[in-house]
């Protein structure tokens, strides 16, 4: 049995603003965590006498927080990172990414959503809701296996032939017989990590059909479905003239809604379609530093907590932003509120509570991670407040200020999945995840080579 003692942290809980216990303890076993405080120590040092080996940490000084779980991701981008930086959402779409998707091989897409995984444990992500592309999604779930991160994730369905390049496209059964199959193979792989999700693009790429399609089918297996809508005005308008409807209630017509749904970005929407949301318990993802650079908007975060709509996090992808770094997007999250709604309308500790405990209720995991406490898997964040240049703290009462507003990743000390280190800022990350810089930079020669011309070379196009 793996066994597992930190101990002298001031452990942050996040069931509640003041669920901090300083000098505290956490005892986990295979994983899950068994015992905190005096019970954990308890534990193990009964387990010590039984001459049992325990892995002990004296977390003197630091602080233990839940992982951070982020709701919107693409993996499958961040080798298209650093690319035209000036752009509103569609034209970057048809002129960037998706263009460098479509050049993805099974290789390069793997080493994309290895260097998107390194980098979300370097920064304390435990847990993410990836969007995958249209081709080659077991290359992200072989990743997501070798990372030991907690992933949920499946291959974008495009199928609109007429709003979709002929290089990134496939028709409406195949993108569906795709997802069967990759629910088959990955569902509950990785000792139950890996889960898989119905992820139409948004409503501008799809068919009603596969919609719909969608919807029917993640009911039935009980997994998550997970799409964009209502990023940009532009979108909006598309949707409405091709609908007749708004996005969120075209969505929810054609059984995109509920607690089993999260959508990404959600900035603007209308009275009806807010008064959905809250109804059927829709999760938004919000991801503030994409919606800066894309210029897309402010997500009326206050306004939709207010209603009892559930917000998380997300980074989105790599080239949009241009980091997956939960850091930023709490501190963006927290700034943009003080513009948009005043000074007080986003407290540093709902923002934390995003970033854990509602990021995993959103992906239906809130039994299994989110918070600290007993019979929760040990998805761990170890942070050092003395690290770089957060100092000083001692005019705060809580933690939550300045993990919102002064840490970075420099603050990270170790990341953890189920006890298991997956990354520590002294070494190497647990699974030497990362690759090398050479392969990095071979793998963008290669997607810059095949997005040269209207078609990727090797594309499949559309019948």
């Amino acid at each position: 049995m793996r066994t597992l003692l930190i101990e002298n942290a001031l452990v942050a809980g996040m069931r509640s603003a003041d669920d901090l216990q300083p000098g505290g303890a956490v005892w986990a076993e295979d994983g899950v965590i068994r015992a905190l405080g005096s019970q954990a120590r308890a534990a193990a040092a009964a387990a010590s006498l039984r001459g049992e080996p325990v892995e002990q940490v004296d977390a003197e000084g630091l602080w233990l927080f839940p992982g951070f779980v982020q709701t919107h991701i693409h993996l499958c981008q961040t080798l298209l990172r650093n690319g035209p930086d000036d752009l509103p959402l569609l034209p970057w779409l048809k002129t960037h990414v998706w263009p460098g998707e479509a050049a993805h091989d099974e290789e390069t897409l793997f080493l994309s959503a290895r260097l998107g995984l390194a980098e979300l444990a370097a920064g304390g992500t435990t847990t993410i809701l990836d969007m995958g592309t249209v081709r080659h999604t077991d290359a992200v779930f072989r990743a997501a296996e070798v990372s030991g991160l907690r992933v949920t994730s499946g291959n974008a369905l495009m199928d609109d032939p007429s709003m979709n390049p002929p290089w990134l496209y496939a028709e409406t059964d195949e993108a569906l017989e795709e997802g069967e199959r990759l629910f088959a193979r990955w569902h509950g792989a990785g000792n139950g990590r890996l889960r898989f999700a119905w992820c139409p693009r948004f409503a501008v790429s799809c068919t009603d059909r596969i919609l719909g399609e969608a919807a029917s089918r993640a009911r039935a297996q009980g997994v998550l479905i997970h799409t964009h809508a209502s990023e940009n005005r532009d979108e909006v308008d598309l949707v409405r003239a091709r609908s007749g409807r708004a996005n969120i209630e075209h969505l929810r017509d054609l059984g995109i809604a509920g607690r089993a749904t999260v959508l990404a970005h959600v900035i603007h929407t209308n009275e009806d379609e807010r008064r959905l949301l809250a109804d059927d318990g829709t999760a938004v993802a919000h991801c503030p530093s994409s919606n800066l650079k894309l210029a897309s908007g402010i997500c009326p975060v206050p306004d939709y907590l207010a209603r009892g709509i559930r917000v998380t996090l997300g980074a989105d992808g790599a080239p949009c932003n241009d980091r997956l770094d939960p850091f930023s997007e709490m501190r963006h999250a927290a700034l943009l509120q003080k513009i948009a709604a005043g000074p007080a309308a986003l407290t540093a500790w709902q923002v934390v509570r995003m970033a854990t405990a509602e990021g995993a209720l959103a992906l239906g995991l809130g039994d299994v991670c989110g918070t600290i406490e007993v019979g929760k898997r040990a998805d761990l964040l170890l942070l050092d407040p003395s690290a770089g240049f957060a100092r000083p703290i001692s005019w705060r009462d809580d933690p939550y200020g300045p993990l919102v507003f002064s840490f970075d990743r420099g603050n990270v000390v170790e990341t953890r999945v189920d006890g298991a280190v997956v990354f520590h800022r002294d070494r190497r990350p647990a699974r030497a995840l990362a690759p090398a810089s050479d392969e990095i930079e071979a793998a963008a020669r290669r997607l810059r080579e095949r997005t040269v011309g209207e078609r990727p070379p090797g594309c499949v196009t559309a019948p």
